[in-house]
């Protein structure tokens, strides 16, 4: 079975031959191309130096909306805390409140009795924060 060539089937090989005698020249000879016919070779390069930063711009901003819609789908996915490990949470947070919690004192205890560095506090303030963000997605009576 033979395969009947098509006209568009010639077209599309031109077009592939040209792409690659374009490809495979030279700068100089690129330059000495456009200047015969008639065409000021700066120019061009020029303009494909805008066509490249536009093509650079804008793929810069569908990477960034991209980054924002992926920012949003994560901040909206429920969270994967069950009622076990927030009350456990909240079993720890009380001991702490009430001064019974030992993490905290161990944390103290590895600084050779210094206290809780700004990171440690501001980490206990996070992880706080994150309780009682959990809580208002499903608050529960005490009691």
């Amino acid at each position: 079975m033979t395969g009947k060539r098509t006209s568009q089937d010639e077209l599309g090989k031109l077009d592939d031959a040209i792409d690659e005698s374009i490809l495979a020249a030279s700068s100089e000879e690129l330059r000495e191309e456009l200047a015969a016919m008639g065409i000021d070779p700066d120019a061009v390069v020029s303009e494909m130096d805008a066509v490249t930063a536009h093509a650079k711009s804008v793929a810069a901003k569908r990477s960034l909306e991209q980054a924002k819609q992926a920012v949003v789908a994560f901040k909206a996915r429920p969270t994967k805390s069950n009622p076990e490990d927030r009350d456990a949470s909240r079993r720890k947070l009380d001991a702490m409140r009430a001064g019974k919690a030992t993490d905290a004192f161990d944390i103290m205890a590895a600084r050779q009795g210094k206290g809780l560095s700004d990171s440690d506090e501001q980490g206990m303030l996070d992880d706080l924060a994150q309780l009682a963000a959990l809580e208002a997605e499903d608050p529960q009576e005490e009691g």
